[in-house]
């Protein structure tokens, strides 16, 4: 017999190898195995309920501990495999069921983790899982924003979380009606007709609260805007994020449905800002795209108090020829920005960039009346140059004689004129400052 034959009966003759065995020959990469299922079924639970950052807030040991099995998993799994491929398990084994039982749990694992959190921690198909699981251990150890409060530097706010109370007001309103008409019917007609309609109210009740819940699942959140970051205030439980201002880049503010009003930022966090409507998400994009530009933020983070600005609609006479604008009260003076973009022109000056889509000039202003008044006279004085308007500084400003009260305003420098009609609510400060500036002059 051949040295090759015998070798084969030998092996054939050996009694097949225990579990116990086999264990000891893999030295410790099935007990490894068994550690990582442990550890990875509850993270499968937790990333699977409602409240998943609750949980895992709640075992912070959890992500720590899976991340640092998942450094040397995917080696020891595809080495148990090949081992049982090449030289099969024992009979009775519970190891093969368990190297399954693993994997499935570990996909089960990532695909949670792109589902719930890929936007918010910037996940895409090529993020290597221990770093998925680093940054979304990273997530949970930071603070939960908290909307900024007004005793801060400032805070816009652009949402409707703090509204949710107007869902509720129908069906107090329908209850309270029902009530009061089943106490009108027990006077004016009978006690079985109230007890009818009663009965009738107490069927239809659940309508309006279904009501009100379909309208609340559809409340967007609420986006409040500082000069370091913006707030994200998710509706329906959802977790908050908050992304700093100065990790937005080019194109990191994309209105992804213009009628809808839907916003998505990717910065040092991903995030999307749903159902905020069409003149909220366009007057948010303004405000971000402003406050990228580091100056902007740096002079918003050391103004003290808002700039008191009027702006109305007027008209500009020059060398004869009317132009039709947006005209611009500040402490200083008076701006003229020629019409058909002045919230463009502004912005320019302000950031260096051309923002497609609608930019209003009340949205520009609004972000920027928190620069130090010297700051926003610069920034409009660059705007009122690159557009062909008119910027006179307020001791030269006159009222036009005969037409002080007029309902419209009629301002004048020379030989050029300024006409409009400020609203209602600002005609009188407007007519204070103009007074205010005529006596300075006057006692100078």
């Amino acid at each position: 017999m051949s040295e090759r034959v015998r070798a084969a009966s030998a092996v054939l003759s050996e009694p097949p190898a225990s579990e116990e065995d086999l264990r000891l020959r893999l030295e410790g990469k099935v007990e490894f195995i068994e550690v990582a299922l442990y550890r990875y079924a509850p993270l499968v639970d937790a990333l699977a309920s409602r409240h998943w950052l609750r949980n895992l807030r709640a075992t912070p040991d959890l992500l720590r501990k899976v991340r640092e099995l998942e450094g040397l998993l995917p080696e020891v799994l595809v080495h148990l495999e090949q081992r049982g491929n090449q030289d099969g398990w024992p009979r009775g084994s519970r190891i093969p069921s368990r190297l399954r039982r693993l994997r499935k749990v570990r996909e089960r694992v990532f695909k949670l983790l792109h589902r719930k959190v890929g936007m918010l921690l910037l996940l895409d198909e090529h993020t290597p899982q221990r770093e998925a699981l680093a940054r979304l251990e990273s997530y949970c150890l930071e603070e939960s924003p908290v909307a900024p409060t007004p005793d801060g530097s400032f805070a816009m706010h652009v949402g409707s979380a703090p509204e949710v109370m107007r869902y509720v007001y129908p069906v107090l309103a329908f209850m309270v009606g029902s009530l009061a008409t089943v106490g009108l019917m027990a006077h004016q007609f009978s006690m079985l007709a109230a007890m009818l309609f009663g009965l009738l109210m107490f069927f239809l009740w659940p309508v309006p609260a279904v009501l009100m819940a379909m309208w609340m699942t559809r409340t967007p959140g609420a986006a409040w805007l500082t000069p370091e970051r913006l707030v994200w205030l998710a509706p329906r439980g959802e977790p908050s994020a908050s992304v700093r201002l100065d990790s937005l880049g080019d194109a990191s503010v994309q209105l992804e449905h213009a009628r809808r009003g839907t916003l998505r930022l990717r910065g040092n966090r991903g995030v999307r800002l749903p159902r905020l409507g069409r003149e909220k998400a366009a007057r948010l994009r303004v405000w971000l795209e402003l406050f990228r530009a580091p100056q902007v933020r740096a002079n918003a983070a050391r103004a003290e108090r808002p700039v008191e600005l009027v702006t109305w609609p007027a008209r500009l006479r020059r060398h004869g020829a009317w132009t039709s604008g947006q005209l611009l009260m500040s402490p200083r003076g008076v701006s003229f920005l020629p019409a058909p973009e002045p919230g463009a022109a502004l912005m320019k000056a302000a950031t260096g960039r051309t923002l497609d889509g609608r930019v209003e000039l009340a949205w520009v202003l609004e972000g920027l009346r928190w620069q130090p008044e010297s700051e926003l006279e610069a920034l409009l004085a660059r705007a009122v140059e690159a557009s062909g308007g008119a910027a006179w500084p307020s001791e030269e400003v006159r009222v036009a004689p005969g037409v002080e009260g007029a309902r419209e305003v009629h301002l004048v420098r020379g030989e050029e004129a300024l006409v409009g009609m400020p609203g209602k609510e600002e005609r009188n400060t407007v007519l204070e400052r103009l007074h205010a500036w005529a006596s300075r002059v006057t006692t100078r």
